[in-house]
């Protein structure tokens, strides 16, 4: 099986990291392969960065839907999947969603560790969008430029979300917090949830049995 993994910004590094992680997580036997997108900003902070993205997102998709499997959108947003979903039959999972709906099978209520403050109104319009807002105790965000060790802040604010939000579960709402799930885990006594991880499963599950994306309703063609 191949998975062709977008990193949705230009981000090199993010995309190492998210390589790493996926590549931990496959199955034997399936190939991954993770491109960053051309022409787009190097980290998606708002809904002109998500934009941007677009065009370079069409063109990976164009060049690389007969080759692959399925699709996994390696952002937590899931930028633009709407759009890759109308261009292919196969399976495309976003990290966002793969995080979320596994978060909801490990306890009734989750919360989103995001990056930065303008991600919060953000995370919690995309939570809305998935209509898992019942299930979702909060969106809490961490400083990326703070001082300390990335981790030391994703666990602070993971200890706030469930002693203070009552979140039972929580998500790591950044690609670039990708690894840091076992070690919040145990920080916390929660399950943690790394969305690449459960993406690269998820769009493995669906590839292998036979899940296509429905061209009728909404994925359809025009009519």
């Amino acid at each position: 099986m191949k998975l062709l993994i977008i990193n949705p910004n230009s981000n090199d590094e993010f995309t190492g990291l998210i390589r790493e992680c996926a590549e931990g997580a496959a199955s034997p036997g399936t190939d991954i392969t993770c491109v960053s997108t051309p022409g787009a900003p190097p980290l998606i902070d708002n809904y002109i960065d998500e934009i941007a993205c677009g065009p370079g997102m069409v063109k990976i998709m164009r060049e690389n839907e007969a080759s692959f499997d399925a699709f996994i959108v390696a952002c937590t947003c899931d930028v633009n999947i709407d759009i890759l979903r109308e261009m292919t039959e196969k399976p495309v999972a976003g990290i966002g969603e793969s995080s979320m709906m596994a978060a909801m099978m490990l306890g009734g209520k989750f919360s989103v560790i995001q990056m930065g403050p303008r991600g919060i109104p953000m995370k919690e319009r995309f939570v809305r969008k998935l209509g898992f807002e019942s299930r979702c105790a909060s969106v809490r965000s961490i400083d990326p430029a703070g001082p300390g060790d990335m981790g030391d802040r994703v666990i602070a604010a993971a200890r706030k979300a469930v002693e203070e939000d009552g979140a039972e579960v929580l998500t790591l709402g950044c690609a670039g917090l990708a690894g840091l799930d076992e070690r919040t885990s145990r920080a916390v006594g929660v399950p943690v949830i790394d969305g690449v991880l459960y993406g690269v499963r998820f769009a493995e599950a669906l590839a292998a049995f036979g899940g296509k994306t429905s061209k009728k309703g909404l994925y359809g063609p025009d009519a």
